[in-house]
C-alpha cells in the first residue's frame, strides 16, 4: 500500500487503535492534546507529527512503519523477544 495522504496514515492508526482497544481519549492523553485534536488527525484533516507517531508506536505497541503501510510484526511479538530477529 502506497501512502499518499494524511487520511492513509490516519486510517492505519485507527486500525491499530481498534485492534488494541485504544480510545481517542487514551491517545489524546498520551499525546498531550485535546480529543478534538486527535479527532482531526484521525480524520486526516491534519497530520500526525513524527514525534506523535513515535508516541503512538509506544501506546499501540506497533512499529512506526505500520502507519505507512509496511507489513510488520507487533513490537511484543516473538521476534522482539528473540532480539529483533525473525525466526
Amino acid at each position: 500500500m502506497a501512502i499518499q495522504t494524511n487520511a492513509d496514515v490516519a486510517s492505519l492508526v485507527r486500525g491499530a487503535m481498534a485492534e488494541r482497544g485504544v480510545r481517542q481519549s487514551d491517545v489524546a492523553q498520551a499525546l498531550g492534546v485535546s480529543r478534538m485534536a486527535v479527532s482531526r488527525r484521525l480524520s486526516g484533516e491534519t497530520s500526525f507529527s513524527a514525534e506523535e507517531l513515535i508516541v503512538l508506536r509506544d501506546v499501540l505497541g506497533v512499529p512506526v512503519g505500520r502507519f505507512f503501510g509496511e507489513q510488520t510484526l507487533p513490537l511484543d511479538s516473538g521476534a522482539r523477544r528473540r532480539g529483533g530477529r525473525a525466526a
